[in-house]
């Protein structure tokens, strides 16, 4: 503690911390002294062990009935300090003004608490983003453009102001097109300075006569930007005034960030966009301590960068946080970081960067409106840090803003932004014309729902009872890589990626060509019927069985249908060699698999014969497709050697022999768990994968999307009617686009502060995987239809948001039933978790659940949990509400690759 200066600060850093005692109310430091204003019963001696206790013992001492506070000097072991004066509180006291400026003028015990709130919303709902960084340079100014360029394409008004007052950009830019500085932020900061008034109108009055002149293009939809540059002075120098400046007693401490809403509504704008000032400046800090603000901060992976970003998103957590669904979300961009070099870095700072984020807003019960049990989805989606790829194009800007839009353009720096941009305008729609009828939304959702549940289970429905099906693009490159041989195939996926649905779809379409046609997929012009070899447990019977397709095929080839096996046999076989044979005879398992194929085609070996000579003798008079899905029924686990010797003959040696056949007239295709086929394959497992990758059934957040939207349309629940076939085909923004009217463009109104549907559906049902399951996504609708129904003030969409939060309680609960239907082992771990009798909170570790490092290590393999640098477990929240776990309102989020 060398002078007053480190004594207030240290002061202001335990007010800030809460560690002030009851008694002292405020302290005021100078150079010849220090001023306690404490309860007017405080005892000198417990105001000296306070002061020896926060400042180290031996800080106090008495010189001349004057209690010191020692300051730290070198040239002298004596103590030397300064005078430590008590003022006595008043009874009444007015607390000080707090102002939105990062250092505060008054210490006092308020500084543990946030500042004072805004009491109102900006007018007209503009919304105002303000893009900050720590550090110059890290492309700010870039993204600030591209951002009003963005909405402005999207039919929005845009006021982009160059608040820079030491180092402009956009004022540059904006001169160097030869545009129009006839007003500028310092010239609107000293109208509002000298306001008679102290009011805003006639400074906004005034700029807003000028800013006409400096529009930079009109767009589509009528959208448009508004340039106010920094100022219209030619040489340099520090601004004349600040912002601090305008909040003089009397005046909203949110006076700026009010008068720039108001010019926003004044000029026709509905956004305001502000480049600010880098660094911990009091020249931004009036616009980013302002929770009504979306505040945008960009950062490099530079050390120095990220650490200041942290400390400062820290900072503005504990000084203006937001409440959520009533303030806007923060954001961080990473830019200038190469994919091939830095991609280990990235994804270590958008983990330490969302926890930062995270401590912007505050713990549930806060304030703010209620997130309900999926609270810890809206975190996920509202926290994920952005990734901007290094591009050489913008390290040299040209001068000009139309050159530098081409290149931002070139650079897709947008498409960066797009879960960011604000709610689009909307345009108020014209009355409905007489006798037009109104949407009855409630018939919609009951049409959903009816269509979703039967939808969840539609292999256990029979093979033909549910028509149609959503064309995939990996079953479209399955159709499409077999047009003219039959496809050898593994269709990998995991539990409730539609598997069993997928087999049940191409046995119900008895030909390869026509399974091809109801995908969309021309050209097949081989003859292939579908026999089905082996089927799942959950598949039943109706109008078609399997035994149909065996028998059929059987005469089609001149052999009785009493030569076709059934499925019962074909899994007596099977059964027996688990028994019988060793798990080192891979050659009796081949052949064993081949007779399975033989006695589905109607041609069991003869005497004398084998399995071989019969597909063989078959292939030179026919051709066909062997489709085989159930084998996690057959083979469970995959717990014991034999059963993994099993699965790995068939995938391999059985493929492989069937490859072999000349002229390939024989086609397998296996439905198989991912997970099954790593257990089985121990060496060189994702090498196999990797080469039927393309028809593997992962469903990522878009084709989970694709999947709702189809599910609405085949259930005609969309207000306006699309055609399935045209789904498959839809780009990713207008997928985006087509779901607006199923469940809104937010989890709220259009202007709320809630996060985007078509972001927080895929992250709520999503695992650590980056998976989305089939099932999943029906479960969903289904839930989210039927609880939607009775809510009569959404007249905007079908499915409402309190339904869409509810829907994924019973989500979770069902995928985990179906998990311990489907995959014992899966199960039998979460059934573990389901009985621990204590209360358990995420994140955890493995002692307070009884599990080992094993169980926890194939948990997350398997997506169901993520583990946090500090060794805690974190689980999916698809699994967490079935599990009946609960989290911390602060969840820290784990980003998914």
């Amino acid at each position: 503690m060398f002078t007053w200066v480190d004594v207030d600060e240290h002061l202001t850093t335990l007010a800030a911390a809460n560690h002030w005692p009851e008694w002292l109310h405020a302290a005021d430091g100078w150079w010849d002294g220090l001023e306690l204003v404490v309860s007017s019963s405080t005892r000198v001696d417990v105001v000296k062990h306070w002061l020896d206790k926060a400042f180290g013992s031996g800080s106090t001492e008495w010189h001349d009935d004057t209690l010191m506070l020692r300051l730290d000097d070198p040239r002298t072991p004596d103590f030397t300090g300064i005078p430590v004066t008590l003022s006595p509180a008043s009874e009444n006291p007015d607390q000080p003004r707090r102002l939105p400026l990062l250092r505060e003028k008054h210490i006092t015990a308020q500084l543990a608490q946030p500042l004072e709130r805004p009491t109102e919303r900006f007018p007209s709902d503009v919304q105002i983003l303000a893009f900050h960084s720590f550090k110059g340079g890290v492309g700010r100014t870039v993204h600030a453009v591209a951002m009003a360029e963005t909405i402005a394409r999207r039919g929005g008004r845009v006021l982009l102001i160059d608040s820079d007052l030491e180092a402009p950009g956009i004022t540059w830019m904006h001169a160097a097109q030869g545009g129009q500085l006839d007003v500028s932020y310092e010239d609107l900061l000293a109208l509002l300075q000298g306001a008679d008034d102290g009011g805003w109108s006639a400074a906004v009055d005034i700029a807003a006569a000028y800013l006409p002149n400096q529009q930079v293009g009109r767009f589509a939809g009528g959208g448009r930007v508004t340039i106010v540059p920094t100022t219209r002075r030619t040489h340099l120098g520090p601004p004349r005034i600040e912002p601090a400046d305008l909040l003089t007693p009397g005046r909203s401490p949110y006076f700026l960030t009010d008068a720039l809403a108001a010019l926003a509504v004044r000029t026709g704008s509905d956004t305001v966009v502000l480049d600010l000032r880098a660094g911990a400046s009091e020249l931004s800090a009036p616009v980013l301590l302002d929770p009504r603000v979306q505040r945008v901060f960009v950062t490099t992976l530079s050390h120095q960068s990220l650490e200041g970003t942290k400390a400062l998103l820290k900072q503005l957590g504990r000084r203006a946080p937001a409440l959520e669904g009533i303030d806007p979300a923060s954001s961080v961009i990473v830019t200038q970081y190469r994919q091939d070099v830095h991609e280990a870095q990235a994804e270590q700072a958008r983990t330490e960067l969302s926890d930062a984020l995270l401590s912007l807003r505050p713990p549930a019960g806060a304030g703010g409106a209620d997130p309900g049990e999926s609270g810890e989805v809206d975190a996920d989606v509202l926290s994920r840090p952005l990734l901007s790829p290094f591009r050489e194009e913008l390290l040299a800007l040209p001068s000009s803003w139309d050159s530098v839009l081409r290149v931002l353009e070139g650079c897709k720096v947008s498409d960066v932004l797009d879960s960011i941009v604000p709610a689009p305008v909307v345009t108020p729609q014209p009355d409905r014309a007489e006798g037009e009828q109104q949407v009855d939304y409630a018939k919609l959702r009951q049409r959903l729902a009816d269509t979703a549940q039967p939808l969840i289970y539609a292999e256990r429905k029979g093979m033909s009872s549910a028509s149609g099906f959503l064309a995939t693009d990996p079953l479209r490159r399955l159709l499409g890589d077999h047009r003219t041989e039959p496809p050898l195939a593994l269709v990998v996926g995991a539990k409730g990626a539609g598997k069993t649905f997928m087999y049940a779809k191409a046995c119900a379409a008895r030909t390869w060509p026509a399974f091809a046609e109801q995908s969309g997929i021309s050209g097949v012009s081989l003859t292939l019927p579908v026999v089905p070899v082996l089927e799942s447990d959950n598949l039943d019977n109706d109008d078609l069985t399997t035994q149909d397709l065996r028998d059929t095929f059987a005469i089609s080839h001149g052999a009785s249908p009493e030569e076709a096996g059934s499925s019962q046999e074909i899994k007596d076989r099977l059964r027996k060699g688990l028994s019988r044979l060793g798990s080192d005879d891979e050659i009796g398992w081949r052949h064993l698999w081949l007779e399975c194929l033989a006695i589905a085609a109607g041609v069991p070996a003869k005497e004398g014969q084998d399995a071989e000579f019969s597909l063989t003798e078959l292939s030179r008079r026919t051709r066909a497709v062997f489709v085989m899905d159930g084998l996690e029924d057959l083979l469970q686990s995959l717990d014991t050697e034999v059963k993994r010797t099993a699965l790995r003959v068939l995938v391999i040696d059985v493929l492989a022999w069937l490859r072999s056949l000349r002229g390939r007239p024989l086609g397998l295709v296996v439905f198989v768990r991912r997970d099954l086929v790593k257990r089985a394959v121990s060496q060189n497992s994702e090498q196999l994968l990797a080469r039927y990758e393309p028809y593997a059934l992962r469903w990522n957040k878009e084709e989970a999307l694709r999947l709702a939207l189809w599910v609405t349309a085949h259930a005609d629940a969309l207000p306006t009617r699309m055609a399935e076939s045209e789904i498959a085909e839809l780009s990713y923004d207008r997928l985006v686009d087509a779901l607006i009217p199923v469940w809104g463009w937010k989890m709220g109104t259009e202007k709320s502060k809630e996060a985007r549907s078509h972001l927080w559906v895929p992250a709520a049902l999503g695992d650590f995987k980056d998976q989305v399951q089939a099932r999943d996504v029906v479960v969903f609708l289904a839930q989210a239809a039927r609880q939607s129904i009775p809510q009569v003030t959404w007249e905007d969409r079908v499915l409402v948001p309190s339904a869409m939060r509810k829907a994924l309680l019973e989500c979770s609960r069902v995928k985990i039933s179906a998990i311990q239907d489907e995959s014992q082992e899966i199960g039998d771990l979460l059934s573990r978790l389901q009985q621990v009798r204590e209360p358990v909170t995420v994140p955890f570790s493995l002692n307070e659940v009884g599990l080992d490092v094993s169980d926890a290590d194939f948990l997350v393999d398997s997506g169901v949990f993520a583990r946090g640098n500090d060794g805690r477990y974190w689980v999916a929240e698809i699994y967490r509400h079935g599990l009946g776990f609960g989290s911390e309102r602060r969840a820290k989020v784990l980003w998914r690759r």
